[in-house]
């Protein structure tokens, strides 16, 4: 995985394909933005569907979470 910050403070993480076919087999990633002078850690996760997402979300906290949405592109920010 690529980890890196911008000069203007944007975290990118960049995943190639041995990332993404750990995903599909459920092996979330959690990166420590801390490496990068952040204070967060941020978790990927893998699903077909929002919901797939949702229930390994639910699966890894043990509790119901909020219905979730999708995710706003800059380009439809724009």
């Amino acid at each position: 995985m690529l980890r890196a910050r911008l000069t203007n403070g944007m975290f990118i993480l960049g995943l190639d394909a041995e990332n993404v076919r750990r995903l599909k087999a459920g092996q979330p990633i959690v990166v420590s933005l801390a490496e990068l002078g952040g204070s967060d850690d941020v978790a990927i996760m893998y699903g077909d569907t929002l919901e797939d997402v949702q229930r390994e979300l639910e699966r890894a906290q043990g509790s119901p979470l909020p219905k979730p949405t999708p995710l706003k592109t800059a380009r439809n920010e724009q």
